[in-house]
């Protein structure tokens, strides 16, 4: 059965540097390509939100295993979790949207930015709940970018 999870958490130290998240994202990748979990990440401002894709199993085992006991953050919410009959992020071990994109001044909207992320089958169907959950966080960190 194929699940999908959105966690929000707060990272430790409260900023992360570029290695930190480089660092990060070199580690979840390989542990995500050896579980076959696919998803996105995204880091603003000391805080992350993800989505992991994948087989229940691999995806509760990854959250409570390795993101749960991982002392970079703190914080850690499950915001939303459900089945899925298809991954969004099938081309992704571990998709990535950073400060950058945020604070772009380019009036580039959130479903933008997660459209060009989103596999074909993907785009051409409903979000799912979770994805709407990340749409609506993205676009709080996006307007208020200065809390």
């Amino acid at each position: 059965m194929l699940v999908e999870l959105l966690y929000c958490s707060v990272s430790v130290p409260s900023q992360l540097t570029h290695v930190d998240l480089d660092h990060i994202l070199a580690s979840a990748r390989r542990r995500n390509v050896a579980e076959n979990i696919t998803g996105l990440l995204l880091y603003y401002r000391g805080e992350f939100v993800q989505i992991l894709e994948g087989e229940e199993e691999s995806v509760f085992n990854i959250y409570e295993k390795f993101i749960g006991s991982d002392p970079r953050h703190t914080a850690l919410n499950k915001v939303h979790q459900n089945t899925i009959s298809h991954r969004s992020f099938s081309e992704w071990s571990m998709g990535f949207v950073g400060a950058a994109e945020i604070e772009s001044p380019m009036p580039s909207s959130v479903i933008g930015v997660l459209m060009n992320m989103l596999t074909d089958s993907a785009k051409s169907k409903p979000l799912s709940l979770s994805l709407n959950a990340f749409v609506s966080i993205y676009d709080q960190m996006r307007k208020s970018p200065y809390r």
